[in-house]
C-alpha cells in the first residue's frame, strides 16, 4: 500500500468537490468557472490510474477477460448503485443535479460506460461518469497488452496504441464517440503507466539523494502550472477549465508531478501518516459519485434555511461536504467494500486485496 497515493486520492476528490462547489457560490465567486483549476483532481486521478495499472500489472501475464472482471468488480457496483438511485429519485419528480429528462436510453447508456448526448452535454445521468466512461476506454485498451510480458514492451505499446488514437482524432471524422475517444486526456493515463514504469525501473533513491527538496520543487512547479494557466486563460478571457492539448500539457503535467513527488518522499520513508485522510482515501470514489448530488440536496436546503448572500454560500459548502464525507464512509465500509469482497471470492477465492491499491476510478 502506497499512503501517500492514499492520501492524494482524497486531497483530488475534494478539488473536485470545490471545483463543483463553485457553481452555487455565485455572490462570492462571479464566475461560476472561478473555481476551475480544481478539476485538475481529475486529471490526479487519470494519472494514479494509469501509475497503478501499469505497477500492479508488473510480472504477470493476465488474460484481458480477467483483467477487466477484476476492474468491473472494482468499478461497477457502487457506479450501478448511485445511477439507479438517481434514476429513481428523477422518477419520482425531484430532478436530481440537472436530470431534466430521464429516458430509458439515458439509464441503459450510463450503466454501459457508453457516451451520449443529452442536454447539451456529453455526460452519463451522473455527470461526473464522464470520467469512467474514459476509464473502461483505457482498460479495454491495456489489456490487449497483458499478453506482452516485459515492462518495456508494454510501455511501448501504450505509448504507441494511444498515440495513434490522437492522432486519428485530428482526422475530420464525423461521429460522437470518434470525438469523445480520440481527446488529448487519454494521454494523461498514459502519463500515469510512463510515472510507473520508471518508478519500478529506477527503484529508490541513492542515500543522500535530496528527496525533500526535489519534491517540494516538483510539487511548486505542479502549482505554478495550474494557477499560470488560469491566469493566462483568464487574461485571454479563455474558458478556465482546460481542453484539448493544454489540458494534459498543462493541468496533466501537473497531475504527474504531484504523483511524482509524493511517490518520492515515500520512497525516502517520508509518509503522510493521516488516518483520517488515509480513510477518505479509500472512500475517495463514492465521494466522487455523491458529492454533487450532496451538493444539489444542500442548496435546496440552504436556500430554504437562509437568505440568498455569504452566509449560504457558506452553509451550502458546510452541509454538501459534511454529508458527502460522512455519506461516501458509509458507503465504502457498508457496500462498496462488502460488494467488492463477495465478488472477489465468488470469481477467485481470493478476498484479500492486492499489495497495490487498484486504479481509482473518479
Amino acid at each position: 500500500m502506497i499512503y501517500n497515493l492514499q492520501i492524494l486520492r482524497a486531497l483530488a476528490a475534494y478539488s473536485v468537490f470545490l471545483t463543483h462547489f463553485g457553481l452555487y457560490a455565485g455572490p462570492i465567486l462571479p464566475r461560476p468557472d472561478a473555481l476551475a483549476f480544481g478539476a485538475a483532481g481529475v486529471d490526479v486521478f487519470f494519472v494514479l490510474s494509469g501509475f497503478i495499472m501499469f505497477v500492479s500489472t508488473a510480472g504477470r501475464r493476465e488474460s484481458p477477460g480477467r483483467f477487466l472482471l477484476r476492474r468491473a468488480i472494482r468499478v461497477v457496483p457502487l457506479y450501478w448503485l448511485v445511477t439507479l438511485a438517481l434514476a429513481l429519485i428523477a422518477l419520482a419528480g425531484l430532478k436530481p443535479i440537472g436530470i431534466v429528462e430521464l429516458r430509458l436510453d439515458y439509464v441503459v447508456q450510463s450503466l454501459l460506460f457508453l457516451p451520449f448526448s443529452r442536454g447539451g452535454y456529453v455526460e452519463p445521468l451522473n455527470s461526473v461518469g464522464w470520467t469512467l466512461n474514459y476509464e473502461m476506454f483505457f482498460y479495454a485498451g491495456f489489456a490487449g497488452l497483458l499478453m506482452l510480458a516485459g515492462l518495456r514492451a508494454r510501455m511501448i505499446g501504450l505509448a504507441a496504441a494511444f498515440g495513434a488514437v490522437i492522432l486519428l482524432g485530428l482526422a475530420p471524422v464525423p461521429g460522437l464517440y470518434w470525438a469523445y475517444y480520440t481527446k488529448p486526456i487519454v494521454l494523461e493515463f498514459v502519463a500515469g503507466a510512463a510515472l510507473g514504469y520508471a518508478y519500478l525501473r529506477l527503484g529508490t533513491p541513492t542515500p543522500g539523494f535530496p528527496v525533500r527538496r526535489t519534491a517540494g520543487a516538483a510539487l511548486g512547479v505542479a502549482g505554478a502550472l495550474i494557477l499560470g494557466g488560469q491566469v493566462v486563460a483568464g487574461a485571454l478571457g479563455a474558458d478556465l477549465e482546460m481542453t484539448g492539448f493544454l489540458r494534459p500539457l498543462i493541468w496533466g503535467s501537473a497531475a504527474v508531478l504531484a504523483v511524482g513527488a509524493l511517490l518520492l518522499l515515500e520512497q525516502g520513508d517520508i509518509v503522510l501518516r493521516a488516518r483520517w485522510l488515509f480513510s477518505q482515501g479509500n472512500a475517495s470514489y463514492a465521494f466522487y459519485l455523491i458529492h454533487n448530488l450532496m451538493l444539489h440536496v444542500s442548496a435546496k436546503a440552504a436556500a430554504i434555511l437562509v437568505a440568498p448572500g455569504p452566509q449560504r454560500v457558506a452553509l451550502v459548502f458546510v452541509l454538501a461536504f459534511s454529508a458527502s464525507v460522512l455519506l461516501a464512509e458509509w458507503l465504502f465500509r457498508c457496500v462498496e467494500r462488502p460488494i467488492g469482497a463477495a465478488l472477489r471470492r465468488v470469481c477467485d477465492g481470493s478476498p484479500r486485496p492486492a499489495a497495490l491499491p487498484g486504479p481509482v476510478p473518479l
